[in-house]
């Protein structure tokens, strides 16, 4: 949607400033509401129903600019985040180029198995 892609172009100040702890449980909020209705997690829905609680939203706030500050983007309760362990799946891009990746070492082992079986 367009909301999550143009909060996750913003750069650090931005984000900082958008998800300062006083107001930035409205933003985790909406960050998760959307974010919720592109993915379907479930982890999201939680995180966006503990952003409605007045003092869980302001601790996920807190937790929220923390990650802006150090790794510029949120992390908690979102798809692709640490998620509290919640949500076996992540589904981040480079986990999937990992996993690719993988896959592709394992077809060329069989295959350099297979070249050495024919040498002997």
């Amino acid at each position: 949607m367009g909301f999550t892609k143009w909060v996750d172009e913003q750069s650090k100040v931005v984000k900082i400033i958008l998800f300062f702890p006083i107001w930035g449980w409205i933003f985790g909020f909406l960050y998760r509401l959307f974010k919720f209705i592109e993915t379907n997690e479930i982890a999201t829905l939680i995180g966006m129903i503990l952003f409605l609680i007045p003092i869980t939203g302001f601790v996920l706030s807190i937790i929220d600019i923390v990650f802006i500050i150090t790794e510029d983007k949120l992390k908690v309760l979102v798809p692709g985040g640490e998620n509290f362990g919640i949500n076996g799946k992540v589904s981040s891009e480079e986990e999937k180029k990992d996993e690719e990746k993988t896959e592709d070492n394992k077809a060329e082992e069989t295959k350099n198995e297979s070249s050495d079986e024919k040498a002997e």
